[in-house]
């Protein structure tokens, strides 16, 4: 008897050594603690887990986590390597709207950059995020060559809230708040609806990936809201207020159709290279320029402008810009005029702007 006993206590430590993890219980708490593990078989995560170091989900493992499991991250000294989740199997992170997951550093008061996020790297399987919580990571979900869906997703206090490359996302009903970087995309497709991106330095970077954009607020970003470059853009039923500047645009291609412009204290929208199709936003109450072309490349027609604290319109390049068929907050031409900058005239940086619409229109978004 006593051999066998001795054995079964051989047998568990050896896991543990292997595994990097154990389960403490003080009370009714269910702690599960890794150390810099790597997770070889499916596991279900519940109560409270405690990760120093990095703990890896291989290719062939799912992770499961239960509503309600906070999941901490030990912070680490100055110029020490940050704990992290690296996930190349499954992760399945469903929360509900009375019990959400949170991911979260050991603090009492976490701060950007206290633990290194979740990263996502080549795998392709069924991710997925609902319900869930990260904050005062340096990336809260970093995806590379992956895929996942998220749902009632929120993200803060993050030097970067999620990061995606060469990856296939699609994020629903969802928070991006609070960090240096909102959202940051690099390649491959993102969609994204039904969200709020604010209060962050950056709201939205974008560079050479298809991203479509609906029912999204985009507000109270104190540098730009979305920079966007060389993407295929769907911008709709969109609400870009209350940032630095709105949207800049260069290059690509898309539209931008029913979308408000309220209250940024740059340039509202600034297109450069740009082949946009704008049609039916509106432009209110912008400290500065609503629109600010560099060629001919966009089309905008349709929308509305009022009440912008500087032009209407600006053309800051030498081509001849159209915009027919807009309401400018007046029929009197002089009026229209006088709110629309057009370059001297040896330069050829024009703007055609007649016939403009006889009042607005009865839609708007």
């Amino acid at each position: 008897m006593t051999i066998l006993f001795f054995r079964c206590i051989s047998a568990i430590f050896i896991f543990f050594i292997l595994t990097g993890s154990q389960n403490v219980f003080a009370g009714d708490v269910d702690i599960r603690s890794y150390e810099n593990a790597t997770l070889t078989e499916d596991v279900t995560w519940h109560g409270t887990v405690l990760i120093t170091g990095g703990v890896v989900i291989a290719p062939q493992a799912t992770l499961r986590i239960e509503p309600g499991t906070v999941v901490r991250f030990v912070r680490t000294g100055e110029g020490g390597r940050k704990a992290r989740l690296v996930v190349m199997g499954r992760i399945q992170s469903i929360g509900s709207a009375e019990h959400q997951i949170l991911f979260t550093a050991d603090a009492p008061a976490p701060v950007k950059g206290d633990w290194g996020g979740i990263l996502l790297l080549a795998t392709e399987k069924r991710n997925q995020f609902e319900h869930t919580a990260i904050e005062g990571a340096e990336t809260g979900i970093e995806a590379r060559i992956s895929a996942f869906t998220a749902r009632s997703l929120r993200v803060s206090v993050a030097r970067t809230g999620m990061a995606l490359h060469d990856s296939v996302v699609s994020v629903d009903a969802s928070g991006f708040s609070a960090c240096e970087t909102g959202v940051a995309v690099s390649g491959g497709e993102f969609e994204l609806r039904g969200s709020n991106v604010s209060t962050n330095r950056s709201g939205m970077r974008l560079s050479r990936s298809s991203v479509a954009l609906s029912s999204v607020s985009v507000t109270d970003n104190s540098r730009q809201g979305i920079l966007s470059e060389e993407c295929r853009l769907r911008i709709s039923s969109c609400t870009v207020s209350s940032n630095g500047s709105g949207a800049e645009i260069t290059g690509g291609e898309g539209i931008l159709f029913m979308t408000r412009f309220t209250g940024n204290r740059d340039t509202a929208l600034h297109l450069g290279a740009a082949h946009l199709k704008v049609n039916r936003s509106l432009f209110e109450g912008n400290d500065h320029d609503a629109v600010r072309v560099e060629d001919d490349k966009s089309t905008v027609w349709g929308c509305v402008f009022r009440g912008n604290g500087g032009y209407n319109l600006y053309n800051a390049g030498h081509e001849e810009v159209v915009v027919v068929q807009n309401w400018w907050g007046s029929t009197d031409e002089k009026t229209i005029a006088a709110k629309i900058f057009t370059s001297p005239r040896d330069s050829h940086g024009s703007v055609q702007f007649v016939p403009w619409l006889s009042s607005q229109p009865a839609i708007l978004p």
